[in-house]
């Protein structure tokens, strides 16, 4: 099944609608923010290799599972080395994990399938979109900036950027002000906990998607108020439900 819209939890009602009778349009959505890491890009292998050289870097005789390492992503930087470093050596875990991930990041870093059609289709259409991120501000931007995305977004927001990192909302509303929108116009994209926590700490609807660190029966459990397996069904509902038909109809 494609497409889930999962009602919010006030009606205590949960409405699956298959790929068959097609999804409900949507209120009339202005604009949408994104998540990076697991939403947009892929950037799970230089994370993990950064993981396993700041812990040898530091003497720690551990070595990160692929799971372990992306039960540690959405967070800040900071509260992933708390669950694995006492508190006087989180410092260094970041700062050394930063100096590696900065050398392999590029090379090792991808759009997710259906990333760079989407935006590029938003940018065509004037519909405003903007990132917002944990990771750090500017190495998020590098990162677009190298993948040719970063000219398709209105801005993009992140750590050491002057907000407080999700779950908080902080940078959502800061989104919705400088994209002169309010929540109830605009769609939050990510694929947390993190991510899920603080749209409904902003007011603002959320797509949660299973491309990054959490399973599907994860995120449904959540209960979103909306769900689709990838970008390219999310792109397909959105111009639909905008009024343009899908690619191919």
């Amino acid at each position: 099944m494609n497409f889930i819209r999962i009602i919010p939890p006030e009606t205590g009602q949960q409405k699956i609608i298959s790929p068959m009778s097609g999804p409900p349009r949507p209120p009339s959505f202005r604009a949408l923010l994104f998540d990076l890491d697991g939403t947009l890009v892929d950037s799970f292998a230089p994370i993990h290799s950064s993981f396993g050289f700041a812990l040898e870097s530091l003497g720690i005789p551990r070595r990160l599972s692929w799971s372990e390492m992306m039960a540690l992503v959405g967070t800040s930087l900071e509260d992933s080395f708390r669950r694995l470093l006492p508190e006087h050596l989180v410092h260094d875990g970041v700062r050394t994990f930063r100096e590696h991930y900065n050398k392999i990041v590029l090379e090792q870093t991808f759009p997710l399938p259906g990333a760079p059609e989407l935006l590029r289709e938003l940018d065509f259409r004037a519909t405003p979109a903007a990132v917002i991120t944990n990771k750090k501000g500017d190495a998020a931007r590098r990162i677009l900036s190298h993948l040719e995305l970063l000219p398709l977004l209105r801005f993009c927001l992140g750590e050491e950027d002057g907000f407080r990192e999700k779950p908080a909302p902080d940078m959502i509303f800061e989104g919705l002000r400088r994209l002169g929108v309010n929540s109830s116009e605009t769609l939050f994209l990510g694929d947390s906990p993190y991510d899920f926590q603080a749209a409904r700490a902003a007011g603002v609807p959320i797509v949660l998607l299973p491309t990054g660190t959490h399973s599907p029966d994860e995120l449904k459990e959540l209960r979103p108020d909306y769900f689709f397996p990838d970008l390219k069904k999310f792109s397909d509902w959105w111009f639909s439900a905008q009024g343009i038909p899908p690619e191919g109809t």
